[in-house]
């Protein structure tokens, strides 16, 4: 027989087995609600999407935050004021989308073909023309090779005397981009397009060319990609510098795989760096490493505002010098939606987070200009920031910290500083989007080329994304662009300023 003793703690032991059982069961419901959600759900991060379109303390104990219970009259009368206006702005966008006309005017300058169709029975000496109808269609021609024949002449002076060595004239012949290469700058720059902003495998690109006529094997144009690649890695190096200079920049990375291994694909990471105030965008490869080493050698030097997600390898940067770290919203309410799944509290935060992009909609509707947007921050957006403050305060007592609302919260918490600093200066955007919307041409080529075969590829992908992305950022047609500029670098001689090439 067993004692009470040993009774006891086994009785203990089925407990704790029991709960352990419990959580994590509640973990699997969670992950179900979460996935469930990702496949039947809204796919707009925006819960309710018409809302958009030194040390900061804002937070101090001597100024008090309001409790849950205790209505502010001023904040209350501030968020009502910035719904009135977002009401007022959704208003006046859908009048404006419903008495716009839509149909689409085909462009002035595209070619005109004529097709005159006369009726039957027609005779031009018993009819009088009154009038026509015109109706236009776009159409296309497809794409066809044409070969570029250099003709070089060879003369010889005559001379008037016998025995006399001959001269000979003869043009020297332009040298292309690829000397050895019987691509023009023109194939090569449609190929770098169609694979880095048009995400056009090589394989693809070589049944094209097949049915077009012209046979070019895969791996030739993947040895083009490449030592084309190396034609352009100094303006690559004169783009880095260019957006290192800016004072306020985003930063961000991606995954991307890299094939370098016998039978598998490993995870690396490439990461983007974009200039805010003016165009510019370079991408950057170390190895696939994701180490803060790799920030630090990436951004060098680098003195101003840096804005980033919440990846741990930025937070030296709280701590440097010259240097302010801001933080991005959009993470922020991520989180707080995917705690949503499981948790309806998490909809306080979410309210919190739509009034603030509510208020950042309105100003951008109305021109408002850098001193406006901040002095609008600082009286609407600081008081909303503190209440929010104070509700995850209260909140965060009131749930586990391995929660979905639990996490949410630690993370807002765990940045919140970097978080607020957007309302310092009016020209500091409330979120990191604009540097994850640059890294869009990366993911959608990682679903069609899939991978780099090694990093030296990935490095090489890294050149093209980064001078096709700062035409785009310019406003500059990237095939023209890149069709100049490899018809222009062979021409330059000795010392070339290579930042007069960038777009």
């Amino acid at each position: 027989m067993k004692d009470i003793q040993q009774l006891e703690q086994e009785n203990v032991l089925l407990k704790e087995q029991l709960r352990l059982k419990e959580e994590q069961l509640e973990r699997k419901n969670e992950r179900i609600l979460y996935l469930e959600r990702q496949l039947f759900g809204r796919r707009s991060e925006k819960k309710l999407p018409d809302y958009s379109g030194a040390q900061l303390t804002l937070f101090d104990a001597k100024q008090g935050s309001p409790t849950l219970e205790q209505e502010n009259s001023l904040l209350t009368t501030l968020v009502d004021d910035i719904k009135q206006k977002a009401e007022q702005r959704r208003s006046t966008q859908k009048q404006r989308s419903i008495t716009e006309k839509r149909a689409y005017k085909i462009p002035a300058h595209i070619e005109r073909r004529e097709t005159i169709i006369q009726p039957e029975n027609f005779n031009a000496y018993s009819l009088i023309k009154i009038g026509e109808d015109v109706t236009e269609r776009l159409m296309l021609d497809p794409a066809k090779f044409w070969v570029e024949r250099t003709v070089r002449p060879v003369y010889k002076i005559q001379e008037k005397q016998q025995n006399l060595s001959t001269t000979i004239l003869q043009a020297p012949l332009k040298q292309g981009i690829l000397p050895e290469c019987m691509a023009g700058s023109s194939l090569l720059s449609q190929i770098a397009i169609d694979k880095f902003l048009y995400h056009i495998p090589e394989y693809r690109q070589a049944k094209r060319f097949k049915e077009l006529g012209v046979e070019i094997t895969t791996s030739s144009i993947n040895r083009w990609v490449h030592a084309l690649a190396d034609k352009l890695y100094p303006l690559y190096i004169a783009q880095m510098n260019r957006v290192l200079s800016a004072h306020y920049i985003q930063v961000d990375e991606t995954s991307h795989s890299v094939t370098d291994r016998p039978g598998s694909a490993r995870k690396a990471y490439i990461w983007v760096v974009r200039s805010v105030m003016s165009p510019g965008i370079f991408f950057h490869y170390d190895k696939g490493s994701r180490s803060q080493e790799v920030v630090l050698k990436m951004l060098k030097d680098y003195q101003g505002a840096l804005q980033t997600d919440g990846y741990a390898a930025y937070s030296i940067y709280e701590e440097k010098q010259g240097v302010l770290p801001l933080g991005c919203m959009a993470h922020v309410r991520r989180k707080f939606e995917n705690a949503l799944v499981t948790t309806p509290e998490a909809q306080k935060g979410l309210d919190y987070i739509a009034l603030l992009y509510m208020l950042e909609g309105n100003l951008k509707a109305e021109g408002a200009d850098h001193e406006q947007i901040r002095k609008e921050r600082e009286q609407k957006a600081y008081p909303i920031l503190q209440q929010m403050e104070s509700w995850m305060r209260q909140t965060y007592n009131d749930c586990t910290p391995k929660s979905p609302l639990g996490k949410a919260i630690s993370y807002a918490f765990g940045m919140w500083p970097r978080i607020c600093r957007y309302c310092k200066e009016g020209y500091f955007h409330i979120d990191n989007n604009a540097v994850e919307n640059a890294i869009r041409p990366i993911t959608l080529g990682r679903k069609n080329y899939l991978f780099s075969g090694n990093d030296s590829g990935a490095e090489d992908n890294c050149i093209f994304y980064t001078l096709i992305g700062s035409c785009l950022q310019a406003g500059v047609e990237p095939s023209r662009w890149l069709t100049s500029t490899l018809e222009k670098i062979p021409t330059l001689e000795g010392s070339i300023h290579w930042e007069k090439l960038l777009p």
